[in-house]
């Protein structure tokens, strides 16, 4: 097989794109309000081996985007509820507390130290005056 000119395959793809475009220009004329997406694919040759052909794209036009202007919703008024007649018909009392009326525990005292005092013992000796010696355990 014989690989094609890229300079032919470069002016092919030059051509799909310009088609393109004018296909999309005239569907925007036609309706503007549709959105109207161009996206550039232009056939590939498959006899291209371990090269790619340079891509060309197209920018998307979209149409002006047009918010609907809200409208809220009716409010529906929950029925109001007495808590305390709820639960005085059912036999049961609510009762609030306050934080700050509580009793605050007593702090907790220092535990007292018993006896005296540990004494500070001496550094062990130096590691360099005692010699370390191999000794064999297994008769060969």
């Amino acid at each position: 097989m014989q690989r094609p000119d890229h300079s032919v395959y470069a002016q092919q793809l030059e051509e799909h794109r310009l088609k393109q475009q004018r296909e999309a220009e005239m569907q925007h004329e036609e309706a503007p309000t549709q959105p109207v997406a161009v996206q550039a694919s232009a056939p590939r040759p498959e006899e291209i081996v371990g090269e790619e052909a340079p891509r060309i794209e197209t920018p998307r036009a979209e149409a002006p985007r047009v918010e609907a202007p809200r409208v809220e919703a009716p409010r529906v008024q929950a029925p109001r509820v007495d808590p305390k007649e709820i639960l005085s018909s059912a036999g049961l009392q609510m009762v609030e507390t306050d934080a700050s009326k509580a009793k605050q525990p007593p702090p907790e005292p220092e535990p007292v130290q018993l006896g005296r005092p540990r004494r500070e013992r001496p550094a062990a000796p130096a590691a360099a005056e005692t010699e370390l010696v191999q000794v064999e355990t297994r008769n060969k």
